[in-house]
């Protein structure tokens, strides 16, 4: 079974491994990994992974490997059960979650519903349980009607989803508009998108020069700016800032220009993992981690799982919809497809058209 580790301090090495494949033991079940997606999320998992716990989810010692420095780069995707020893689970089940770049996974499914289950691994069980929960592809329909775009798009748009809610649960915090900074990445047109839905705010993005017109053209924003374009925006706009990109240079630029009109600004993630660290603002709203986790167990905890479902589908749907006149899907196989897809977006070199799904 082969496995890619990523150094933790360096992510463009990588190192891949050939590991023997254990006998399950009773309970556990061996899971084939199929196509995951690859995206800029991927690189905030890396750069947080210490910070959130995002390297703990298959820590390579976990699974008797040691290579001290280096960790596995966790991704969304399918896998189907191809071995069980686990009276409630059949080989040939299809399941959507939370994988590592490998082969294979060995699992063991508790917590069983109708709809899926989660991962009893000793070593996850005190991690977020958004991440341990495993959904049976045939109890849901959504799957069959857009399946390339599910792992692509799925988990980035909750987080869309997720922000949009809560932004509008706080009445914007009176701003009169939203500036999305990365608005090129997929997290960051799932939350235009879901903005102009709702309307009553104005959206605007920052993006790279390259990436402007592609912006333009999905709809999804009232105003496009490059990055060298902050002084071109409205600075007596009362804004809230939600920042993909985690640019301490950009960021500064912006709070230079808006200064104490920036009522907002909610860090989500890093696509500019190698640029400077955020400032510390002399004016404007201090910047605040949002994790999309904690929000949807709020939520759930508000509208129950049927009505998060609920809530959520009537916007994943349409966004799906959306994305066959802006996003085309391509599928790579094996390590050496996976290496330059994946050093495009640690240099971020991707193409913002392009959704990628790989499989070893």
């Amino acid at each position: 079974m082969q496995t890619v580790l990523v150094n933790r301090e360096d992510f463009s090495t990588l190192k891949a491994l050939t590991l023997d494949t254990p006998a399950l033991e009773a309970g556990q079940v061996r899971v084939k990994i199929g196509a995951c997606a690859l995206t800029a999320n991927n690189v905030t998992y890396m750069v947080t992974g210490d910070q959130i716990g995002y390297w703990k989810f298959f820590e390579p010692a976990d699974y008797g490997v040691s290579e001290p420095g280096f960790g596995r780069m966790p991704v969304w995707g399918y896998g189907e059960i191809i071995e069980s020893r686990h009276d409630e689970m059949a080989t040939g089940t299809r399941i959507y979650g939370f994988f590592p770049v490998a082969q294979e996974l060995t699992m063991t499914p508790v917590k069983l519903t109708p709809l899926g289950f989660q991962d009893g691994a000793a070593h996850r069980t005190a991690l977020h349980p958004v991440y341990n929960s495993y959904t049976r592809v045939d109890a849901d329909p959504s799957f069959a009607v857009h399946q390339d775009l599910q792992p692509v798009l799925r988990p980035l748009f909750t987080t869309s989803f997720l922000i949009d809610d809560f932004l509008a649960d706080e009445n914007f915090f009176g701003a009169e508009q939203v500036l999305i900074l990365s608005a090129s990445s997929k997290t960051a047109l799932g939350t235009a998108f879901c903005l102009k839905q709702r309307g009553g705010v104005k959206v605007t993005g920052l993006t790279s020069s390259g990436n402007a017109n592609f912006v333009k053209g999905t709809g999804f924003y009232d105003n496009v700016q490059s990055y060298d374009g902050v002084s071109l925006l409205d600075m007596h706009m009362k804004t809230a800032v939600v920042d993909m990109a985690g640019n301490g240079e950009v960021m500064a630029k912006v709070y230079d220009h808006f200064g104490d009109n920036i009522v907002y600004n909610c860090m989500v993630g890093k696509s500019h993992w190698q640029g400077a660290s955020p400032p510390k603002p002399s004016k404007g709203a201090p910047a605040v981690m949002f994790f999309a986790p904690d929000r949807a167990k709020q939520r759930m905890a508000d509208w129950g799982g049927a009505g998060f479902a609920q809530n959520l589908g009537a916007r994943w749907m349409p966004f799906c919809e959306s994305a066959k006149d802006w996003l085309d899907i391509e599928h790579v196989r094996g390590l050496e497809a996976f290496r330059p897809v994946y050093q495009d977006f640690l240099d971020g070199r991707a193409v913002p058209s392009k959704g990628y799904l790989f499989t070893l």
